[in-house]
């Protein structure tokens, strides 16, 4: 044991000024970080960052203006509010806000493939391709909405089944979403009780619910050596490897083994047809089948949760706003009638269904902090210096009800998005699936979905609470912001 009293009075007084110095350069951000609470030694600001992003980052954005920063732990996040922060930045500044910082968690799941965590030309290469693709799938040729209206069939039967009684839709809705991404990838969907589709999907829900809890190794890594599995890292990766050797890989070897160039009907055909293009013109490219398997598991993410999320925050604002819905159904009525099912040509004669989409995207808030963003080198920006591989944090909550955009922000009015003739208004602050180069992957098939899933929903049922319960309008935050369960009635329209 060490005897403290051995040591002089002047030792003593430079040990602890020597500690107190450490103590004080691990509270001090670097010069030209923008402005943020105070930091604690090791920690940061991690213990005040509370479960809602929102809600901590309004008080901060309220005190320190509309660029900050905050740490977690040693990791600098760099939070961006407002539309013209965000334009800024992601638009007008695209060639360095575009990147994606490494994580993790990233590195470990995605290595370095796909398109929602790469950068550079990889990613370029590979989400020219994806949009591309879906874009002709779903304007040119009509692939998608064909998909959708198949499952739209398989999905109403099911509602059909529950004969007016109360019941939660989470998981029929994840179904048939879940169907269509499956429909677009692979050309085939599942039938609901297909124990490969149960699998898949409980692996998928597990790790979109486990993804809060994982996300703690992007700011400590080393504690994925602690005994056990506090943080859900060994199951995460554990469901990844199942979706991947019971689903991804068998569907594209079976599509190796049946393809025909002159028959591409589906992403992985469309996939493999132009990377063996590729390689017999012997162009440098990323397409090989590592990207492929990447790809439709980002496509996934990117098509299912959201969309599943967006479709559910509907009914539970039909259940809150009756008048709504049913001034969705005259219109649906006046310009379709019940004999046939809604396209996507109707959709420009039903701008009031379009606008109550709209605002459900808009209050709802399923991406409220999108994904993060880096820069790869020193970047100035509005009078501050954003070092190489800071997390950049678009708030596009702090956009969606932003007051001085749209008067009244916590109102759920979907006539806030027609003009005085009942057109659409298209705001460009109206930004639910992010803006610039890294726009949400899956937004247009997002769209058509939305419209397509909603529009027949609401011709064919009435949608109505059970013995007057009301579900709650304050949602939970994970990996989006998603409702809190809630029991309705589907009462067939006759």
């Amino acid at each position: 044991m060490v005897d403290i009293f051995a040591f002089s009075p002047t030792t003593v007084l430079l040990c602890v000024l020597a500690v107190l110095a450490v103590l004080w350069l691990l509270t001090q951000r670097p010069s030209g970080l923008p402005p943020g609470p105070p930091l604690l030694p090791i920690v940061g600001n991690a213990l005040s960052m509370g479960s809602d992003p929102r809600i901590t980052f309004k008080k901060l954005r309220q005190q320190y203006g509309d660029i900050f920063s905050v740490y977690l732990f040693n990791v600098p996040l760099i939070v961006l509010n407002g539309y013209s922060a965000l334009r800024d930045a992601i638009v007008k500044n695209a060639d360095v806000f575009s990147d994606r910082p490494h994580t993790l968690l990233n590195d470990f799941i995605a290595r370095g493939k796909g398109v929602v965590g790469t950068s550079g030309e990889l990613w370029r290469e590979q989400r020219r391709f994806t949009l591309n693709t879906l874009r002709e799938f779903g304007a040119g040729r009509n692939i998608m909405e064909d998909k959708i209206h198949e499952e739209i069939s398989q999905f109403l039967e099911a509602f059909e089944t529950e004969r007016g009684h109360g019941f939660d839709c989470i998981r029929l809705v994840q179904n048939a979403v879940s169907n269509v991404v499956c429909s677009t990838m692979f050309g085939k969907r599942f039938e609901y009780t297909d124990p490969l589709f149960i699998t898949f999907l409980k692996a998928m829900d597990e790790n979109f619910s486990n993804i809060g809890a994982a996300a703690v190794l992007n700011v400590l890594p080393i504690v994925r050596f602690l005994p056990g599995d506090l943080f859900k890292f060994k199951k995460t990766l554990k469901n990844v490897d199942t979706i991947t050797s019971l689903l991804l890989h068998p569907m594209i070897e079976e599509h190796l083994q049946n393809h025909d160039d002159d028959n591409v009907d589906d992403f992985i055909h469309a996939y493999i047809k132009e990377m063996r293009l590729r390689k017999e013109k012997q162009e440098d490219t990323t397409l090989d089948l590592e990207n492929l398997t990447r790809v439709i598991a980002d496509i996934f993410v990117a098509g299912t949760e959201t969309t599943s999320t967006t479709i559910r925050w509907t009914l539970a604002y039909f259940l809150h706003n009756p008048d709504v819905q049913e001034k969705c159904f005259q219109e649906i009525q006046e310009n379709i009638g019940q004999s046939r099912r809604p396209s996507m040509k109707d959709k420009t004669n039903l701008p009031y269904v379009e606008a109550t989409i709209m605002e459900v995207l808009r209050r709802a808030d399923i991406a409220p902090t999108a994904l993060p963003h880096t820069v790869p080198h020193d970047v100035q920006f509005r009078g501050y210096t954003f070092p190489k591989g800071a997390n950049v944090i678009l708030m596009l909550d702090s956009v969606l009800q932003d007051p001085d955009v749209w008067g009244d922000p916590d109102n759920f009015r979907p006539g806030r998005f027609h003009d005085d003739t009942g057109k659409i208004i298209k705001k460009e602050e109206f930004i639910p699936f992010s803006l610039g180069r890294r726009v949400c992957l899956g937004e247009s098939m997002a769209r058509m979905e939305l419209f397509l899933f909603l529009t027949t929903m609401i011709q064919r049922f009435k949608f109505v609470p059970v013995d007057g319960r009301m579900p709650s309008l304050d949602g939970i935050m994970g990996l989006t912001h998603s409702p809190r369960p809630f029991l309705m009635k589907a009462i067939p329209r006759v």
